[in-house]
C-alpha cells in the first residue's frame, strides 16, 4: 500500500515530508501578495467610470522621436452624464524630423505658418474647450485583453494624491505588444495613474492626477457652472457596416487575410465629407490598427509625407512607407482601390498585413 507524506509540524516547527512541498508552503505563506487576475479588476475600473463622481487636474506626458510634450488638463466626471477634459497648458512642442532644414524650406514653412495661423488658433480654441472622454475599456476590449494579455493585480505601497492604490499590470502574451500599468484608488476603483510602455519596455506615456476629489456635491456644483459651455463634439466619422461600406466604395471592402495573433475586426466607419472612403478598425483589446480604403481619385499627400516616404515592393506592388507618430504608415493602390494602413504594431507585422491585402485585392 502506498504511503503518503503530509506536512506535519514537529518540535521546533520542523516539517516532516518533502523539502519541495515545504518550499511551496513557505512561498505560499510568506510570498508577496500578487494575484494573477482575471478581467474582474478591469470590470471594476470601468464600473467606477460609470458610477463615481470626481473632479480634479491631471498631467499627461508623451515621448516620441519628435520630442516630449506634457499636457495639463482639468477633469470632471458626472455619472450618468459623461466625463470631460479641458486643456490648460502644453509644455514642449514636437521637433521637426531630421537635421537642419534649408533656407528655402524655412521660408516655405514661414509662409505656411502665416497662411495657417488662423486655423491653428481655431484648433487651440477647440483644444481649450471641454471635450468628452470615452470610458477607457469597452466590454469587447475587456474580453480581448483577457485573451491576449496577462493581468497581474497587486497592492501598491504608493499613495497618489493621498489615496491608497492597487496596481494592475497588463502584459502581453505575444511579442511586439505594449505593457500598461494602471494605479487605481483602492477605495473605489478610479484610475489615478497610467504608465504605457512600448514592446521594448520604454516608457512612452504617463498620465497622473495631481489633485482629485470624490465629493459628489462639489462635482455637481462645478457641473452646473460649466455644462452650458460644453458643445457636442462632432466626430469626423460615423459607424457603418460592411454592407454599407460596399455601397460607398461601389465594391466590397478588402479585409486582410492575415492579421497578427489575437486581433479581430472591431468596427467599420465612414468618413464625413469624403466620398468613397471608409476605414476598418482592428484591435486586440489594447492595441489598434486601421485600414483606410478609398475609390475614385487618389488621396493627396502632404509635403512632409512625400518627402519622407520610402518606396518598397510588397507582393508585387509599389508601397509608400513613412513615419506616422511612433509607427509606420503604408500607402498603396491595388485594383482601383487606394489603401492606407497604420497602427501601433511592429513593422514586420504591418508588412504581412499589407501583403495579404494586396493578394486578396488582386483576386477579388
Amino acid at each position: 500500500m502506498r504511503t503518503h507524506k503530509y506536512l506535519i509540524p514537529h518540535r521546533g516547527l520542523r516539517f516532516k515530508g518533502s523539502p519541495l512541498w515545504f518550499t511551496v508552503f513557505v512561498v505560499f505563506l510568506w510570498g508577496p501578495h500578487t494575484l494573477f487576475a482575471d478581467t474582474t479588476v478591469l470590470e471594476r475600473i470601468v464600473e467606477a467610470e460609470r458610477t463615481v463622481h470626481y473632479i480634479g487636474a491631471s498631467l499627461r506626458t508623451s515621448t516620441s522621436p519628435r520630442g516630449t510634450r506634457t499636457f495639463e488638463e482639468h477633469v470632471i466626471h458626472v455619472p450618468g452624464v459623461a466625463s470631460y477634459r479641458k486643456l490648460l497648458s502644453v509644455v514642449g512642442e514636437p521637433r521637426p524630423p531630421g537635421a537642419q532644414r534649408s533656407r528655402e524650406e524655412h521660408e516655405r514653412n514661414d509662409r505656411r505658418r502665416e497662411r495657417d495661423g488662423n486655423d491653428r488658433n481655431n484648433r487651440w480654441r477647440e483644444r481649450s474647450e471641454w471635450r468628452e472622454v470615452r470610458i477607457p475599456f469597452s466590454e469587447e476590449a475587456i474580453k480581448l485583453i483577457g485573451q491576449n494579455y496577462n493581468l497581474e493585480h497587486r497592492p501598491s505601497d504608493e499613495k497618489i494624491v493621498n489615496h491608497e492604490t492597487d496596481l494592475l499590470i497588463i502584459s502581453p502574451k505575444f511579442d511586439g505588444r505594449p505593457t500598461k500599468r494602471i494605479f487605481f484608488a483602492r477605495e473605489n476603483g478610479v484610475i489615478l495613474r497610467v504608465e504605457d510602455y512600448d514592446a521594448d519596455g520604454v516608457l512612452r506615456e504617463i498620465f497622473v492626477y495631481t489633485r482629485i476629489s470624490f465629493n459628489a456635491k462639489s462635482v455637481d456644483a462645478k457641473w452646473q457652472t460649466i455644462k452650458k459651455a460644453i458643445r457636442t463634439e462632432q466626430r469626423r466619422s460615423q459607424p457603418s457596416s460592411l454592407t454599407e461600406a460596399e455601397k460607398i466604395l461601389k465594391k466590397a471592402p478588402v479585409q486582410p487575410e492575415y492579421v497578427p495573433p489575437g486581433f479581430q475586426l472591431h468596427g467599420v466607419r465612414k468618413i464625413k465629407r469624403r466620398e468613397n472612403s471608409v476605414f476598418l478598425e482592428y484591435t486586440d483589446g489594447l492595441v489598434n490598427f486601421t485600414l483606410f480604403e478609398k475609390t475614385g481619385k487618389p488621396p493627396r499627400l502632404n509635403p512632409r509625407e512625400q518627402r519622407d516616404a520610402t518606396k518598397i515592393d510588397i507582393g508585387g506592388a509599389t508601397v509608400s512607407k513613412h513615419r506616422f507618430g511612433q509607427t509606420d504608415a503604408f500607402r498603396w493602390t491595388t485594383s482601383g482601390t487606394h489603401f492606407m494602413l497604420l497602427g501601433e504594431i511592429p513593422t514586420a507585422e504591418m508588412q504581412k498585413v499589407v501583403e495579404s491585402i494586396i493578394k486578396k485585392a488582386n483576386v477579388q
